[in-house]
């Protein structure tokens, strides 16, 4: 195992694509150790995404890029804008909030951060925020995207272990709410230190019912995702097709807002980012089933039941393992590696796969805002022209707040399974 792991150390600061980084030292390992394994490699890349549960990641994928081609996030800020946007560091606050709905049709955030951060970052300067705060506060909360269903993140976990998608989303409601709601007290209270500016504009109920109406339509989307897995009338899958015929039937015919050469690349994104997660996922299975063959869950198990029995510390523990690998390693692949390795164990312990889905989802999340590699700090960066230094910095409250929500629900469960078992879920 030496040789994997100072092989995939080796490759992830030769900067090689996260793929073939997790794939690389695999396939290394079988050639030096157990080459007869070489002809189980094609039918493991295989396995490893042929899952009907899978196929409802393109169609969530299209249903985002359709609803980002038609320009509803416009609307989604102009309702935002109507609701908040007259407290000091409105503009801050409508961003977060815009976050939070963007959520629930794209449950993406690197897709978060791409489409609010042009429009934000920009806007936020120009009302005399400061670049690296609008930066920053478009980051961090873009990290609500893989939380708040229908997230792809979600579906890759219950692919892999099995887990019921319904309960997961319905377990992600609160977990995400609370890191939007932490985003806007600590907006708040930077607005009111640095004399952040206001809308000119007072409060307008009025103005709020007619952006809310014409925002309803795109807010209706995740509605529909939730309310049809909840209620049992179709699987992640169909809730896919479903989301992105409502989509078409939004953009293309309601709102004439999607052009028929837009389809193009509405289907050029869904299959580059459909297949770099599916190349990911399958390299990731093969990473997960050396593991698998070479014992090592076992002999994790083992060490963590040797050292410790305290339920309390080892979750802590696991936090602390989860948080790095979501530091430097994709999502995606973060989960289809420490799921079968650390999940038999901790389920063994008496933890609901359903709080460990989130309490894994939730620490790869806040990785991504984590330097020195958050990625959504890097894109962050990228947009707004900043030093990733300086953006970091200014996200080191929202962290801070993010890993408070976290420890909550791992030492709470019910904040999780509330849903869950509300709606008969689990």
């Amino acid at each position: 195992m030496v040789l994997i792991g100072v092989s995939l150390v080796i490759f992830l600061i030769l900067g090689m694509p996260i793929a073939f980084t997790i794939g690389f030292p695999s396939i290394l390992y079988i050639l030096v150790y157990n080459p007869a394994w070489l002809k189980v490699v094609p039918n493991r890349l295989f396995s490893g995404m042929n899952s009907f549960v899978f196929l409802a990641i393109p169609f969530f994928v299209m249903a985002g890029e359709i609803m980002g081609e038609s320009k509803i996030t416009d609307r989604i800020i102009n309702f935002t804008d109507a609701l908040v946007g007259h407290v000091r560091g409105g503009l801050a606050q409508v961003n977060v909030l815009s976050s939070m709905f963007f959520a629930g049709i794209s449950g993406a955030a690197l897709s978060d951060v791409a489409a609010l951060g042009s429009v934000f970052i920009p806007a936020m300067e120009k009302n005399g925020y400061e670049r690296k705060f609008a930066a920053a506060i478009t980051a961090t909360s873009s990290i609500q995207g893989p939380i708040i269903p229908p997230s792809i993140i979600i579906v890759v976990y219950a692919a892999i272990m099995g887990t019921s998608v319904g309960a997961l989303f319905a377990a992600g409601i609160v977990p995400g709410v609370l890191i939007g709601l932490t985003d806007c007290v600590i907006v708040a209270v930077k607005a009111k230190k640095r004399g952040y500016p206001k809308r000119d504009t007072p409060f307008s109920f009025r103005q709020v019912m007619v952006s809310f109406m014409r925002g309803v339509p795109a807010l209706f989307l995740p509605a529909i995702i939730m309310g049809g897995i909840i209620g049992g009338v179709f699987t992640p899958t169909e809730a896919g097709v479903v989301a992105v015929f409502y989509g078409l039937l939004l953009g293309g015919l309601f709102l004439r807002s999607l052009p028929p050469a837009a389809l193009i690349r509405i289907l050029r994104q869904t299959v580059t980012k459909t297949a770099t997660l599916f190349i990911i996922v399958a390299f990731a299975n093969i990473f997960s089933w050396v593991l698998a063959m070479e014992n090592v869950p076992q002999m994790i198990e083992q060490y963590i039941f040797g050292w410790t029995d305290n339920i309390y510390l080892i979750l802590f523990i696991m936090n602390i393992i989860f948080l790095f690998m979501g530091t430097w390693l994709e999502t995606a692949a973060s989960i289809i590696l420490l799921g079968p390795v650390f999940g038999p164990a901790l389920m063994n312990l008496g933890v609901h796969p359903v709080h460990l889905g989130m309490i894994m989802i939730v620490n790869l999340t806040i990785g991504l805002i984590t330097p020195p590699f958050g990625v959504c700090l890097y894109a962050a960066s990228s947009i707004s022209g900043c030093h990733v230094e300086d953006i970091a910095k200014e996200a080191l409250p929202y962290i801070v707040l993010d890993i408070t929500v976290l420890f909550l629900i791992t030492y709470f469960p019910d904040v999780v399974l509330f849903f869950p078992r509300l709606f008969g879920l689990i």
